[in-house]
């Protein structure tokens, strides 16, 4: 009985590290299932994973935004990756917080996936995201009467990668 019990606490043990383990992904596992991969890192080892990289659930014409402080003295590259279920082509947006004004609109750069950056001045700025579709179900509110919605019709993963460094020197 004693190994019986040994054996349960090794097994309680791995799978709260396993689970904890997942949780420390960018994505915060809130998109479960999606795949681990399925964004491509950066090649430029230098890059950190900044902490408010995340991942929602979207439905198709959903669109969510997130803040950001960007800071003077690093270069940022921010990756978006969904699931295909999604379409071909999400749109992202970075725009001034105070402002509203749009610094970067992926539409206008056809649509790429990433985009990397400099900063010159401390800036909080919003990143929106906006799936492209007509689906009744981005517009659902929780008093809505709805029993089930068909997931695999509608709804996908979007994973926004943000990594960060600090700007290296120019010139001699």
């Amino acid at each position: 009985m004693k190994i019986l019990k040994l054996l349960f606490l090794v097994w309680f043990v791995g799978m709260s590290f396993s689970v904890f383990s997942q949780s420390n992904d960018y994505k915060v596992r809130k998109c479960f299932g999606y795949q681990r991969d399925s964004c491509l890192r950066s090649k430029n080892m230098y890059y950190k994973i900044h902490e408010s990289s995340r991942s929602a659930l979207f439905v198709k014409g959903q669109t969510s935004k997130t803040r950001l402080t960007l800071y003077n003295g690093r270069d940022y590259r921010i990756s978006i990756c969904w699931d295909p279920i999604l379409g071909n082509n999400i749109l992202f947006k970075i725009i001034d917080a105070s402002t509203g004004d749009v610094l970067y609109d992926n539409a206008t750069d056809g649509y790429s996936t990433d985009f990397e950056f400099t900063v010159t001045r401390t800036a909080d700025v919003f990143i929106q995201v906006t799936v492209p579709g007509d689906s009744d179900l981005a517009n659902v509110t929780e008093s809505d009467k709805i029993i089930f919605i068909e997931k695999d019709k509608e709804m996908g993963c979007v994973g926004v990668l943000i990594e960060h460094m600090i700007t290296p020197s120019k010139g001699f």
